[in-house]
C-alpha cells in the first residue's frame, strides 16, 4: 500500500518528534496507525466528513464534527487539498493553544504542503521538520498575538457557501441542468442524495409545488449546515437534514422521488462505483412506480446499473458534457 502523510505522522509519533499529551487537538483528523490506547484517549479529534468521522469513532477516538476550544494543548493539523481551508485550520490551531506550545502540521507534497509551510514561515519561525513518504511534517511554536482567520464563507447568486465544499464557486453545470428538468414533476416525499449546500433541494422546493416533505442527506457536515441556511427562507414544507454516509448508514424509507448529482470521486481518483452505489441505494428505498432523477457526466457508465435496478429509464437531456436520466422503479 502506498504510504502517505498519515504514515509520516505515525512515524513522527514513534520517533518522539510529535508528542501526544492530554488535550491535543487534531484538526482534519484521520486514523493514525499503531497508536496506543493511552495516545488515542489523549486526542480530541475534529472531522466533518462522515465516513472518516465513523472510522475515528470505530478506532475509539473522541471525535466531533466541529471542535471549539479557546485553549488546547499542542494542536496537530492534517492538511487537505484546499489551500484556504488549510490556512484557516493552521490559524485556528495557533489561536487555540497557549504561548510556548508547539503546533504540528503534516501533509502530502502533492497537496500543497510546501505552499502551506511557506505561508506559516512568513508568520512564524519553523522550529523543525522532516520529510518521509512524499510528505512533510513541520513544527512551530505559538508566540505573540492571535492570527486573523482566513474567510472561507461567501455568497454567490444568493446562496451561502464556503471554500472546501463541493461546487464552492456556485452551482455546477450538471446541477443546473438537472434543475431545469424538475419542471413541477417532483411531488410527495423527496430525498436529495449527496445534497451538498442545498442547491438541488432549494430549487426543488421553488419549482415543484407538490412536494410535501424533503430529506437532505449529506456526508460533509459543513455543507449540510450551509444547506440549512440556504433553505431556511424557502422552507414552507417539512425539511429534514441528515448528516450521514449514505453508503454505510442509510436506512430505507419510502419516497416518491430521489434526486441526485452523485459523487464519483474518492480523494482525487475517479470512482464510478460510488455513483453506482448511490443508484443502487436509491432503488432499494423507492417503492414500485416511484422515480429517480439524476445528472451525471456523459461518459460515466451508469446505465447498466440503472437498467439492473429499475423497471425502465430514459435520458431526458444531454448538454455541456452531462446527461439527465429519469428511472422508474
Amino acid at each position: 500500500m502506498k504510504k502517505n502523510c498519515i504514515d509520516a505522522l505515525s512515524l513522527a509519533i514513534q520517533r518522539g518528534f510529535v508528542t501526544l499529551a492530554d488535550g491535543v487537538v487534531m484538526l482534519n483528523a484521520q486514523v493514525i496507525p499503531d497508536l496506543t490506547s493511552l495516545q488515542i484517549s489523549s486526542l480530541i479529534c475534529e472531522q466533518g466528513f462522515r465516513p472518516v468521522f465513523n472510522n475515528l469513532l470505530s478506532a475509539g477516538h473522541n471525535v466531533e464534527p466541529v471542535v471549539e476550544l479557546s485553549k488546547a494543548a499542542a494542536p496537530i493539523v492534517i492538511a487537505g487539498r484546499n489551500r484556504k481551508v488549510n490556512e484557516r485550520n493552521v490559524a485556528r490551531a495557533w489561536n487555540m493553544c497557549n504561548a510556548g506550545n508547539e503546533i504540528v502540521v503534516v501533509g502530502d507534497k502533492t497537496s500543497g504542503i510546501g505552499a502551506l509551510r511557506k505561508w506559516v514561515s512568513e508568520k512564524s519561525e519553523i522550529s523543525d521538520s522532516f520529510s518521509k513518504f512524499h510528505s512533510v511534517v513541520f513544527k512551530f511554536v505559538r508566540e505573540g498575538d492571535a492570527w486573523p482567520l482566513p474567510v472561507l464563507e461567501k455568497e454567490i447568486e444568493g446562496y451561502q457557501l464556503a471554500d472546501g465544499m463541493f461546487s464552492a464557486s456556485g452551482p455546477d453545470l450538471g446541477s443546473e441542468l438537472l434543475v431545469e428538468n424538475f419542471a413541477n414533476k417532483l411531488y410527495g416525499r423527496v430525498a436529495d442524495f449527496g445534497a451538498g449546500w442545498g442547491y438541488l433541494s432549494h430549487n426543488a422546493m421553488k419549482t415543484c409545488s407538490g412536494i410535501s416533505e424533503l430529506d437532505l442527506f449529506e456526508a460533509d457536515y459543513g455543507s449540510l449546515q450551509t444547506a440549512k441556511l440556504n433553505l431556511q427562507q424557502a422552507a414552507e414544507i417539512k425539511v429534514n437534514f441528515h448528516w450521514l454516509d449514505i453508503v454505510s448508514e442509510f436506512e430505507k424509507r419510502p419516497y416518491d422521488w430521489v434526486i441526485m448529482n452523485p459523487p464519483f470521486h474518492q480523494n482525487r481518483a475517479a470512482d464510478p462505483d460510488l455513483g453506482r452505489k448511490f443508484i443502487e441505494i436509491s432503488a432499494s428505498t423507492l417503492p414500485t412506480g416511484k422515480r429517480l432523477m439524476l445528472v451525471a457526466n456523459r461518459n460515466l457508465p451508469y446505465e447498466a446499473t440503472i437498467q439492473k435496478c429499475f423497471r425502465n429509464f430514459q435520458t431526458l437531456e444531454e448538454r455541456d458534457g452531462f446527461k439527465v436520466i429519469e428511472a422508474i422503479k
